[in-house]
């Protein structure tokens, strides 16, 4: 291996992923699974599946980590997490996309009830 090879090897193992813990469907953030899930039935009538904690392989977005993860020489990829599966994405409405097609178990609009079945 040469040292350009060596270099490039070192570089890839200082990314870190961290997710950013937020709505699919607004600006609200979230510490836990279960109080996104809760967020979501209340405030935009849809029932989703929830993910258990400690089902990620991937650090939580914060300041703490970002410093952290900043002064060891990472470079942070910061992404949006599903709140059902392990998902995650560069951008928001894709996330939003992705709940709504893959996880979405009901939704209750003010007139009518309808189900979403994958």
């Amino acid at each position: 291996m040469s040292s350009s090879d060596t270099k490039n090897s070192n570089k890839e193992e200082k990314t870190v992923i961290l997710l950013k813990k937020t709505c699919p469907y607004c600006d609200k953030s979230y510490q836990s699974n279960q109080k996104a899930v809760n967020h979501i039935a209340t405030t935009h009538k849809k029932k989703v599946e929830r993910l258990f904690s400690g089902n990620r392989n991937f650090g939580v977005y914060n300041q703490m980590n970002v410093q952290k993860y900043k002064r060891l020489g990472y470079t942070i990829v910061v992404q949006f997490g599903c709140v059902s599966c392990k998902e995650a994405f560069v951008m928001k409405k894709e996330l939003e996309k992705h709940c709504d097609l893959k996880h979405v178990v009901t939704s209750q609009p003010e007139i009518g009830y309808m189900k979403y079945f994958d």
